[in-house]
């Protein structure tokens, strides 16, 4: 689950959703930023398209479809658990299942999904056994299906990884910074630019910055002009939730839908 806390509510995104807005947002990339003349031929393998590129970013997330089905309690922060805090363990479990998944539906989406999991910082630099053996699971991973994959060209591989990370980071900034928030008061991870977008920043990383409360300007835009992607998410009450449990206000809660305009 995606936290964002209000005085007076929880707005709360679950991670699939986030997904599905990231998708679109990589949906209307300019197709120039995909290289697909670049992709040869792999005999037997399901062709290397745009739309399998779209899947593996739009699922990016479907790990969490389970645990996001009723949020946790987090005591130590009085709040939901966010994808942040989740326990690591669980999380590696359900990030597994989420790639085998994707897998199943098209090995190259579930390829760029292990290559981006597989540099998380907390997974890769620990060395609590289950870390070291998801890593090395993932990494047989890669190796298998990268062997299929042999007209992709590395560099291709890399930007389409890149593709998912900046989408990933711009749903991000969504779901974290309050609409309208300041520049000077955005969540830290995005005060530089968007993580990993180097290849659609102009020379840097890709600037976001809200204009109004359903605008963002994306400095250099990588989109062939102005798009709409719609998030959709739960604002809970604190109130509700002190009275009947996080778990029964979320159940109460109605689904909203926000629409955010990229210019």
């Amino acid at each position: 689950m995606i936290v964002r806390e209000t005085e007076h509510h929880f707005v709360l995104v679950r991670q699939h959703d986030h997904g599905n807005f990231a998708g679109q947002a990589a949906e209307r990339f300019q197709d120039k930023f995909y290289m697909m003349e670049r992709v040869g031929p792999s005999p037997g393998m399901p062709e290397v398209t745009k739309e399998a590129i779209v899947l593996g970013v739009t699922e990016h997330d479907r790990a969490w479809i389970r645990p996001d089905e009723t949020p946790v309690w987090d005591d130590k922060l009085h709040a939901p658990y966010s994808f942040n805090e989740y326990p690591l363990l669980p999380k590696l479990t359900f990030y597994r299942m989420g790639i085998d998944e994707l897998e199943e539906k098209h090995p190259y989406a579930a390829l760029l999904n292990t290559l981006y999991y597989s540099v998380f910082e907390d997974i890769r630099t620990s060395d609590r056994e289950e870390c070291v053996a998801f890593v090395q699971h993932e990494e047989e991973r890669q190796q298998r299906i990268r062997s299929k994959y042999t007209g992709v060209q590395e560099e291709t591989l890399l930007l389409h990884r890149q593709v998912l990370q900046t989408c990933d980071g711009m749903s991000l900034y969504v779901c974290l910074n309050a609409p309208g928030t300041p520049k000077e008061e955005e969540h830290e991870w995005f005060k530089d630019g968007i993580p990993g977008s180097e290849p659609f920043g102009g020379g840097g990383l890709l600037q976001l910055s809200w204009q109004d409360e359903q605008t963002i300007k994306a400095d250099p835009s990588p989109f062939g002009g102005k798009i709409t992607a719609t998030l959709r998410e739960k604002v809970v009450p604190k109130d509700r939730i002190r009275e009947v449990g996080i778990a029964q206000a979320y159940e109460e809660t109605e689904w909203s839908e926000r629409e955010i305009t990229f210019v």
